[in-house]
């Protein structure tokens, strides 16, 4: 059962912990059209702030080309105390990058803290 549909079920039972040290947690992934036309598709990436001004981002795994999932890793860092952009109170976040050239042969895996979430891209 895949992250979505343990939250779709009421699932209440922490899953294992996935990816880097510094993963973060989502609640929704999903793809979507560029915003102009042939601009590809993007993933988009919503879930809590692992804490107030953390920076997040979506991380491509490097390694085999013909693997059939790219990993995308959801991670953060906290920001400096100077930083001018950091938003106290910040509960969530909502990240996107374009897929254009991520793609393993099937589609992109997206990892998280709490999870994973496949999504095939050869229409199959």
């Amino acid at each position: 059962m895949n992250n979505d549909e343990q939250m779709k079920a009421g699932k209440t039972a922490r899953p294992k912990r996935y990816g880097r040290v510094n993963a973060a947690d989502f609640d929704s992934a999903e793809l979507r059209a560029g915003p102009t036309l042939g601009q590809g598709l993007y993933l988009i990436v919503s879930g809590p702030a692992p804490r107030p001004g953390a920076d997040i981002k979506l991380l491509p795994v490097l390694g085999d080309p013909l693997t059939e999932y790219q990993q995308i890793e959801i991670a953060w860092e906290a920001r400096a105390a100077n930083d001018h952009d950091v938003s106290m109170g910040v509960e969530r976040y909502e990240k996107s990058m374009p897929l254009s050239g991520l793609s393993g042969t099937k589609g992109i895996e997206l990892i998280g803290a709490n999870g994973t979430k496949k999504f095939n891209l050869t229409g199959h």
